[in-house]
């Protein structure tokens, strides 16, 4: 188990203790009506795992997702608003999702995927950066030496084909975003492939076939935010 994956064990461990111990003194009444209103609730749930989010992970836009929607829902909740508040959340959520677009462009421009001078235009094809906004798209891609990249869908989707691309030894992560979007990735059935992605109403699944021996040299992550939308893994 990687450093990461061993603290992000811990803090969703902590999160569930935390939230035993609130549901046993509740359970004892040590709470007035109000509060156990306020600290019992789905609401706050979201906030703590937004919370053990923006702590463990590098990626904080799923965080301060999770912490915008309980946090509005839980002001909703305790306190009159003049508005609805659906028409407090689509606004916060768009400008949520366009910070998060501007940053990862922003770290997209400032920082090279390797270590050293800018990359060539061989080099380059061993990344992907896709974006598919309200539109759709199928690619093939054939590098011999994937370094792993980035996938942008936001109302939109795409199918991207693994099958005649070799991995280059090491590890590397596909980062993607899917708002109202997702992508189907289909890669050789020997390839070591892990998720890790966070999903709001949505979902990421891996439908391989798996063989039982995969080149641990090689080993490609996905990882990422996926938002009223989904995603998956295939092979043939």
């Amino acid at each position: 188990m990687t450093t990461h994956n061993q603290n992000r064990t811990v803090g969703f461990a902590v999160l569930i203790i935390v939230a035993g111990v609130i549901l046993l003194l509740n359970s004892l009444n040590i709470f007035t009506p109000d509060l156990s209103r306020i600290i019992v609730s789905w609401q706050m749930l979201l906030i703590g795992i937004g919370v053990v989010s923006l702590i463990n992970s590098k990626e904080k836009v799923s965080g301060i997702i999770l912490i915008a929607i309980g946090g509005i829902f839980l002001l909703a909740k305790i306190s009159y608003l003049p508005v609805s508040v659906w028409s407090i959340f689509w606004p916060t959520l768009l400008i949520i999702i366009g910070v998060s677009l501007l940053y990862g462009h922003r770290n997209r421009m400032s920082k090279p995927l390797h270590s050293g001078d800018e990359l060539s235009s061989g080099e380059k094809s061993d990344y992907l950066d896709e974006v598919a906004i309200f539109g759709g798209n199928e690619k093939q891609i054939t590098s011999k030496n994937f370094r792993g990249g980035k996938i942008t869908n936001i109302f939109g989707g795409s199918e991207l084909n693994f099958t005649g691309a070799q991995l280059a030894d090491g590890e590397h992560i596909i980062d993607v975003l899917y708002i109202f979007g997702g992508s189907s990735l289909v890669v050789p059935n020997d390839w070591d492939v892990q998720l890790d992605v966070v999903s709001i109403f949505g979902g990421f699944s891996d439908k391989r076939f798996k063989k039982l021996d995969p080149d641990a040299k090689k080993r490609i992550t996905i990882k990422g935010l996926v938002i009223f939308g989904g995603g998956d893994i295939k092979s043939y």
